[in-house]
């Protein structure tokens, strides 16, 4: 059950802040994954009203799982409200219209709004800059060692390189025609290289802006199989429909997009905010992050159909590929947890 809807049936205030600050707690143990994300739930011990016994909070999708009778010892300001008369079917009918229509007017005005401010000063920055930032990132369980670690080694790449950049590009690049150079070793050393400063500082902003959720998520490991496993997929993918096969593909977009593509399926939700500007007309647009993904997905599906023809400097293609493996990961992970967690649950 959601922690809003034990609000709306009567929990008292002091039980459900009680719970989610302990939920929230670094140390609290993590055993039962949520049947909604797969995300492990915080186990809470001792707090179920009266009763000394154990519950589970989800600090992503805020719901928590009560078994057989606990619910019913849930401290309560109010009796719960009486079981309502069965509706008939057309009184059932125009209130499922009236729930969809209030529904499609909150997103409206929630989902998508406009004039908000975002809650860090420093977000500000990118937003100058037109890059999106998280209005509400998802709680991590630990500390994104890989990411930092990815973060810094293709920054001191980019360093030791920037003196004759030219010269790296053309000896460690990914060059089409020339796949097999090196033992095909430029399929890894192509991801650390970075055409500028500006190029390296926008991967760089994606990849640990959401990169710390992704590998919270998946396990170091495995964050780290999804990311250059994107990478890989997106520049066969360029290979393969690009025609300038002598020019040197660089950077690591195609496996950050991977990331990008694994965060909008696993948190659908988190609210994603872009500064919109026209002269002096300034105003920040939230959206969820897969509307958001989804709507990138369209764009550099058109760059690619103008890549295919020669065009652009920017590898679309490089990005789809990244980006349907990140997706395609990402449900697989979700069903596999989801399947354990039922499998858990009849045990």
């Amino acid at each position: 059950m959601a922690l809003t809807v034990l609000r709306k049936v009567g929990a008292t205030r002091d039980f459900l802040n009680r719970v989610w600050q302990k939920a929230r707690e670094r140390g609290a143990a993590r055993l039962l994954r949520c049947p909604h994300c797969g995300r492990r739930m915080a186990r809470i011990a001792g707090d179920n009203g009266s009763q000394e016994t154990d519950l589970d909070l989800c600090t992503l999708c805020r719901a928590i799982w009560f078994d057989s009778a606990e619910l019913r010892s849930v401290p309560r300001t109010r009796p719960p409200p009486p079981a309502e008369k069965p509706l008939s079917a057309q009184a059932r009918e125009q209130l499922a219209i009236m729930r969809i229509r209030l529904d499609e007017q909150i997103r409206r005005e929630q989902d998508i709004g406009t004039g908000l401010t975002p809650p860090e000063w420093w977000h500000w920055i990118p937003g100058w800059l037109g890059v999106p930032v998280e209005v509400d990132a998802p709680p991590r369980e630990s500390l994104p060692y890989m990411t930092w670690s990815i973060a810094v080694l293709t920054i001191l790449v980019f360093a030791a390189t920037a003196s004759n950049l030219e010269s790296a590009v053309a000896y460690w690049g990914f060059v089409p025609a020339l796949a097999y150079r090196h033992g095909s070793l430029t399929l890894l050393t192509s991801f650390f290289l970075h055409a500028g400063l500006f190029h390296l500082i926008s991967n760089m902003y994606f990849f640990l802006v959401f990169g710390d959720n992704v590998e919270d998520h998946l396990g170091k490991f495995y964050f780290v199989l999804l990311l250059f496993g994107s990478h890989l997929a997106g520049t066969l993918l360029h290979a393969a429909y690009d025609p300038r096969a002598d020019m040197p593909l660089i950077g690591a977009s195609a496996g950050i997009c991977g990331v990008l593509g694994y965060y909008a399926v696993t948190f659908p939700l988190v609210r994603l905010a872009i500064l919109f500007r026209i002269f002096v007309y300034i105003r920040w647009l939230q959206m969820p992050a897969a509307a958001l993904v989804v709507l990138y997905l369209f764009l550099q599906f058109l760059g690619a159909l103008m890549q295919a023809f020669g065009a652009g400097g920017v590898s679309c293609l490089g990005h789809l590929g990244g980006l349907a493996v990140g997706i395609a990961v990402a449900m697989v992970v979700r069903f596999v947890r989801a399947r354990d967690t039922a499998r858990a649950l009849a045990e």
